[in-house]
């Protein structure tokens, strides 16, 4: 269930299965009419997981597909265990801003139906292909289908972002781990190289839901940014 008139919007807007909707009769006018459910006030209240209603809901189908690797968009992001909602959901979004067009949950992921991650998403998850997957089984696949793999941490192996060319290969995928334990070294192990993000500060790390941004934007999937001089150059 999704609530509030952007969220609803954009279900409509890119053709989700919408099961019902529900509004008050304020918002009902506002929606089709043989998809919506006049509700009272004293229901949208019970409903909402916030302190006030916004009035409307929508109940969406869920379908599962199976991954097909060579199907995914050049760039991926791939999420090793994040836990908190409001970080999945912002990753989730900023990967849409930025163009990626598919990203993978890896096992102990949070819900990406979870309320706070659903608000955090703004819509999001409508624009981009979200998978549950076991990554120690989604990156040899990946790999075999021509993506470079980059996990992102701190470690004395890895090399510097900006100094980095993971497009190389013209698709490439970008691995963050967990809150407090980053990616494990078993999907770690599994990945073509280590990039951190340097840091000039006096904090230890970045929160994960900032690195993944500051990545992102590093390596843009646009035609425009790959050309046949970097692809030679590697």
């Amino acid at each position: 269930m999704i609530e509030g008139h952007h969220l609803v919007e954009e279900a409509l807007t890119s053709g989700a299965f919408l099961d019902q909707i529900y509004a008050t009769e304020e918002q009902s006018t506002f929606y089709p009419s043989d998809l919506t459910t006049v509700i009272s006030h004293d229901v949208a209240q019970f409903l909402t997981e916030t302190e006030h209603s916004q009035d409307v809901f929508a109940v969406i189908h869920l379908t599962k597909t199976p991954l097909h690797v060579d199907q995914l968009s050049r760039a991926v992001l791939l999420l090793d265990g994040i836990q908190d909602p409001g970080n999945l959901g912002t990753l989730v979004r900023t990967a849409d801003a930025f163009g990626y067009g598919d990203i993978l949950l890896g096992n102990g992921t949070v819900d990406l139906y979870n309320d706070k991650v659903l608000r955090s998403m703004q819509g999001s998850h409508f624009h981009v292909g979200v998978h549950a997957v076991d990554l120690l089984t989604a990156i040899p696949q990946l790999q075999r289908v021509g993506y470079q793999v980059a996990a992102t941490l701190l470690d004395e192996s890895a090399a510097d972002l900006r100094a980095y060319n993971l497009r190389v290969k013209g698709k490439w995928a970008i691995v963050l781990g967990n809150e407090g334990n980053g990616v494990s070294k078993a999907v770690a192990d599994l990945c073509d190289v280590k990039l951190f993000i340097p840091m000039t500060g006096d904090a230890e790390s970045l929160n994960v839901a900032i690195a993944g941004a500051i990545a992102m934007y590093q390596f843009p999937p646009t035609d425009k940014d790959i050309n046949e001089t970097e692809m030679e150059k590697g």
